[in-house]
């Protein structure tokens, strides 16, 4: 077999866990948010659309000789096992993998476009990449896409609609806050009003707006700017889905300087948590009917989900719920969550005897806030 290896960079959104992963650009043009440590030791650049165009050639080959394996819906998985062991490229090996993935799991849905702000690159050239995925990949359902506020806003109303024509689904943009004083803080090269702008350019194009939203991003002095501010911006804006990433203050990043030199004070936990829940409460349902997606194991409550049109008193009361936990019992969920529990408190039985005792005992000693505080920050670093 032809052992061709496409290009794939090193973040997806966690919904597009099961697609194709195409690297358009590599990095990211601005690189400058201090939260965030992915790409600060590298350049960006821009593929050139014939080496794109080459790689999606290279996923087309996997999966015409994957499927060759194919009988009636299942497939010869000692032939596909000796196919693969054949590669003689860690590379080829991981992209015969991930077409294999995306046949057998992602169910041929998806392709995502990368790295950081794919919607930086020429409209024309985006285009002619977005067609030939199309071209080539027909089975395809969905093409997604990251692109930075401030992009989406310069990009013309026009362009979108060329965008959608030819194929382009979704777009996920990392908005973070809706307040402009958070914006600035943590230098996101963006504004509120690109923020809206830009969204409602997407929405008029037809093309879904996945956006993101860090609760604790402003610490505690800028909390309630952070909820309301945001709820403002998805009032305005109605996106598809706001998912939400809980704010963690990464070891190593330049978010540490500002609060070394007193300009950040990062929230506790459950303040954080507090913060989504006023964020919701300023939520205007006849404005917003999108889907709250909390789809991260970084969230303390991933049930905080639904449809802000319908699902928001559920939502809030969910939080209530916790919120009302004696402190004890909070206590024991947060560290098994920090710990990667996948499940809501009502299932802290189906842990381990052992694992629940020990879960117990530290949630038990542990009384100095800021020792409680620095042990849940020791599992959370390592999620982002």
């Amino acid at each position: 077999m032809e052992q061709g290896v496409f290009k794939v960079g090193p973040i997806r959104p966690p919904s597009e866990a099961n697609s194709l992963l195409l690297r358009v650009t590599e990095n990211c043009p601005w690189n400058k948010c201090k939260f965030c440590m992915l790409y600060k030791k590298s350049d960006f650049h821009t593929r050139p659309v014939a080496d794109v165009k080459k790689d999606i050639d290279y996923m087309a080959e996997y999966r015409d000789r994957i499927l060759a394996h194919e009988r009636n819906g299942d497939y010869d998985m000692e032939a596909i096992q000796r196919e693969y062991q054949s590669l003689t490229s860690d590379e080829a090996k991981m992209c015969y993998q991930m077409v294999f993935t995306w046949l057998t799991e992602g169910d041929k849905q998806a392709i995502f476009l990368q790295d950081a702000n794919t919607m930086v690159l020429r409209p024309d050239w985006l285009i002619e990449i977005v067609s030939y995925v199309r071209e080539r990949l027909p089975e395809i359902q969905r093409i997604t896409s990251y692109g930075r506020a401030n992009t989406l806003a310069r990009i013309s109303l026009e362009d979108f609609k060329r965008l959608r024509a030819a194929g382009l689904d979704r777009i996920h943009s990392g908005y973070e806050s809706g307040s402009d004083k958070v914006l600035e803080l943590i230098s996101k090269g963006a504004t509120q009003e690109d923020e809206i702008i830009g969204g409602k350019k997407v929405k008029e194009a037809g093309i879904e707006l996945s956006i993101y939203f860090m609760p604790g991003v402003g610490g505690k002095a800028l909390s309630d700017e952070n909820a309301i501010e945001t709820a403002k911006v998805i009032n305005e804006v109605n996106p598809d889905f706001v998912r939400l990433r809980t704010f963690i203050l990464r070891t190593g990043s330049l978010m540490e300087e500002l609060r070394d030199a007193g300009l950040y004070q990062e929230q506790r936990d459950i303040e954080k948590l507090l913060e989504i829940r006023k964020m919701l409460a300023n939520v205007d349902p006849k404005k917003a009917n999108g889907k709250i997606a909390s789809d991260h194991i970084i969230n303390l409550l991933q049930g905080v989900e639904g449809n802000m049109d319908k699902d928001l008193p559920w939502m809030l009361e969910y939080i209530d719920s916790y919120l009302a936990l004696p402190e004890f019992e909070q206590k024991k969920y947060q560290l098994a969550r920090r710990m990667g529990f996948p499940l809501d408190w009502k299932y802290l039985y189906r842990l381990q005897p052992a694992e629940q005792t020990r879960i117990e005992d530290m949630a038990k000693n542990i009384v100095d806030e800021r020792e409680w505080e620095a042990l849940l920050h020791r599992f959370t670093d390592r999620y982002i």
